[in-house]
């Protein structure tokens, strides 16, 4: 999918227009920092251990926030930093979220974002993603990519199997499964394990533990 600025407008007015209608005194502001022994996202290893922090701001179904980790691996020597805002909701044991994600690199000009829809009934999990890797030079056209998954969680097991794929023909299948929990009121671990399939590449599986804190604002 090649997003155009009218469909990325479209989406922010929409979950704007949303949180309008929701009286104030309803919103939170809640702050999260954590740290992983490994940074990985949807199955690719995006850095070593690091550390993260996070806001966001919530009012009925509406949210936003923005999210950093440093990401330093190998000669990348810097922070990622994502914003994000959606509308999500359920209805029973239906659940649904839209969002829209740029993701940004203090280290490099390229960037990504992406519009992603998820649904969600009795435990299980439909996750649908299209985006535009932009490449952050002149003349080069962003190249499109879709991701797709399917999870399960109850109580505090979670199961995620994906697939990724771009325009150019690329793709990669990956799958994790993780056991979360609280270890004190406010703080939370998870320890994630999963492997990742790719064509002509030899990819070992992985494991990795997410400790993180989460703080009330307002």
């Amino acid at each position: 999918m090649k997003f155009t600025q009218k469909a990325i407008v479209g989406a922010i007015a929409a979950a704007t227009m949303s949180a309008a209608m929701v009286p104030a005194v309803n919103a939170e502001v809640t702050a999260n920092a954590g740290f992983v022994t490994d940074y990985y996202f949807r199955g690719t290893a995006l850095g070593n251990s690091a550390a993260y922090a996070g806001a966001d701001y919530s009012a009925g179904g509406f949210y936003a926030g923005t999210w950093w980790i440093n990401d330093g691996n190998g000669a990348n020597d810097g922070l990622e930093n994502d914003w994000y805002l959606g509308y999500g909701g359920e209805a029973g044991s239906f659940s649904y979220d839209v969002s829209y994600v740029n993701y940004q690199y203090t280290y490099a000009d390229n960037w990504e974002h992406e519009l992603a829809l998820n649904l969600g009934v009795a435990g299980f999990s439909l996750g649908l993603v299209a985006g535009d890797a932009e490449p952050g030079v002149d003349d080069v056209d962003a190249v499109g990519y879709n991701v797709y998954t399917l999870g399960y969680e109850v109580s505090f097991f979670s199961a995620t199997v994906g697939q990724w794929e771009n325009d150019d023909d690329g793709e990669y299948q990956w799958a994790e499964i993780s056991f979360s929990g609280d270890i004190v009121e406010g703080v939370s671990a998870s320890l994630t394990m999963g492997a990742k399939a790719e064509d002509d590449v030899d990819n070992d599986g992985y494991m990795f533990l997410d400790i993180s804190k989460s703080f009330d604002l307002m």
